[in-house]
């Protein structure tokens, strides 16, 4: 048991490691991402909540900025897992094919944010 007199005695076990692959220890992304997107109706909702995942754990460049390339292929793998995760299965399909995560959320956008105009939309297919 722990004493007060011996700090070091404590458990830490209940936390999560502090290095910078903490993240893959999300077991359920829905815990984090409770809507499932699957029409631009509810694009706005996923993308917002997707978005703090991914800030969350310092991930979000992955998918939205064009100049940091992917940052190595195990948080690629994981980021493109979550967006999976999260989309229907007719989604799915349309994008499972997709070499990055910056692919796949750009595929994404383009089919479902409103603010994209058509003369834009062809731009983000990549």
């Amino acid at each position: 048991m722990a004493s007060p007199s011996n700090p070091s005695s404590f458990s830490s076990s209940s936390s999560a490691p502090q290095n910078q692959d903490s993240h893959a220890f999300i077991a359920n992304v829905s815990n984090f991402v409770s809507v499932k997107l699957s029409s631009e109706r509810n694009y706005h909702l996923w993308e917002k909540q997707m978005g703090c995942l991914l800030k969350s754990y310092n991930l979000h460049g992955i998918v939205c900025d064009p100049i940091t390339p992917d940052f190595n292929t195990r948080s690629n793998s994981l980021v493109k897992g979550w967006i999976f995760s999260t989309i229907s299965e007719e989604l799915l399909n349309t994008v499972f094919n997709l070499e990055s995560a910056k692919d796949v959320w750009d595929k994404l956008k383009s089919i479902y944010d409103p603010t994209i105009t058509h003369s834009t939309k062809g731009t983000l297919i990549r």
